[in-house]
């Protein structure tokens, strides 16, 4: 199972538009839909996992 809180989403989130201090160090743990490729799909669906 994938462990994530919301600094991951928000880290994931700032990758995604590309901005300069965010580095994703596994980017395979963080492709949600495991479609291949990361994106706001990715993203969503990790917001809907979290439990909050």
């Amino acid at each position: 199972m994938i462990k994530f809180d919301t600094f991951d989403l928000l880290l994931l989130q700032k990758w995604l538009l590309n901005e300069s201090d965010a580095e994703l160090t596994n980017l395979k743990s963080a492709d949600i839909c495991e479609d291949g490729r990361l994106d706001v799909f990715d993203m969503c669906a990790m917001r809907k996992m979290l439990p909050y």
